[in-house]
């Protein structure tokens, strides 16, 4: 989110940028504007913060002209309501003339002559900022293990922001987050998934970490695509036993199609271990696109487990949220489309270890990395 300092004074607008910068925001996250013609060249931009004069010429070169009304009006018309809004100007004695006009649509008035009060005032909208900040990209991860690989590959940043565990980082200029999710489980992973896709407003949401797979389906080490994914604990319970009636999330078809040629790209798994000290599987088995199956619950018992496999003929893959997080997607008004790839670590049964954990995780992580940077090639 960028913001847009308007302003024609230019020993103002270098003591206002560089507050901003001393805030920790980088000078190319503030766009100027002298004039009339550079506020509408910008207004197309994703800003979050408008910092607005009265007072403003048409074109260079021109006289200043009390604009301050016609630029609040052009924000509100251009659709920007959830941006922020504040009028640092040297001229208070209009403030009782303007002050309902301007608060009525969210603008703060602020004396640029009281230095304290306005820097005071831009704090809070930073903070604000901050917490409003939005993502070209999140992937969700269930457990510190399945993220701590983005840390270790790419340059990130932690924080928390309104109380959402994010790891900031950006690929080939887009920038993404790699959010952790409070605890396991459909619940948490569909709350987070939901409150992230409505905050962030991201183009594309992911998931990846790892899972377990069907004996007769998967391999141990395998990396996994979801091209579709159903909840295997939606039924009826009745006297002749649990009715399944399995809810299902696709993925759509045209990232499904970059999807698997991603997966069968030439020494896609060599490129994947690459950097990787660890266990590995002993057996290497190329990446598939298949059906994953989510539910809260671990499966420790082959009989259960063996009657989750009956439910649908192709599904490969068992895990606790990806079926939550693509139908976060599928239900938020954005719609974004959802990526989600995990690695087999155990094979659902009672015998489980957390030998190739560091394995799942690392590949997964690379994987999506991958598809998120082809994601937004493809659509250029």
């Amino acid at each position: 989110m960028k913001i847009l300092l308007i302003e024609d004074n230019d020993k103002k607008r270098r003591v206002i940028s560089k507050y901003l910068e001393s805030k920790g925001i980088s000078n190319e996250d503030i766009l100027y504007a002298k004039t009339m013609t550079d506020f509408s060249a910008h207004l197309g931009a994703e800003i979050g913060l408008f910092i607005i004069d009265f007072y403003l010429p048409y074109i260079d070169g021109g006289e200043a002209q009390p604009n301050g009304k016609a630029i609040l009006q052009s924000i509100i018309k251009a659709g920007k309501t959830d941006a922020l809004l504040i009028a640092i100007s040297s001229y208070p004695n209009e403030f009782i003339e303007l002050r309902s006009m301007y608060e009525a649509n969210g603008c703060i008035l602020a004396n640029y002559e009281e230095k304290r009060s306005w820097q005071s005032t831009l704090d809070h909208l930073l903070v604000q900022l901050r917490k409003n900040k939005q993502y070209d990209f999140v992937i969700f991860c269930a457990l510190q293990e399945e993220r701590n690989p983005y840390a270790t590959l790419l340059n990130c940043q932690s924080t928390v922001r309104s109380g959402i565990d994010c790891l900031d980082f950006t690929l080939q200029g887009r920038r993404g987050t790699a959010v952790l999710m409070p605890q396991m489980g459909l619940v948490n992973a569909a709350i987070t998934a939901a409150v992230c896709i409505e905050r962030f407003q991201p183009a594309l949401i992911g998931m990846s970490g790892i899972c377990g797979g069907f004996a007769t389906r998967a391999n141990l080490g395998q990396l996994l695509i979801s091209s579709m994914a159903y909840e295997y604990q939606s039924g009826k319970w009745s006297t002749d036993g649990f009715l399944h009636e399995p809810y299902q999330v696709s993925t759509d078809h045209i990232t499904l199609i970059h999807l698997r040629t991603l997966a069968a790209s030439n020494d896609i798994i060599r490129t994947l271990e690459a950097g990787f000290a660890g266990d590995k599987p002993d057996v290497e088995t190329a990446p598939e696109v298949c059906v994953f199956t989510s539910g809260s619950a671990v499966i420790a018992s082959e009989t259960y487990l063996n009657q989750v496999a009956l439910i649908h003929r192709k599904v490969a893959a068992l895990d606790m949220e990806v079926y939550a997080i693509k139908r976060a997607a599928e239900l938020s008004t954005s719609k974004p489309p959802c990526i989600c790839a995990k690695t087999v670590v155990d094979l659902c049964g009672a015998a489980k270890n957390d030998k190739l954990h560091a394995y799942g995780s690392f590949i997964s992580a690379k994987f999506m990395i991958s598809a998120v940077q082809e994601y937004f090639e493809n659509i250029k």
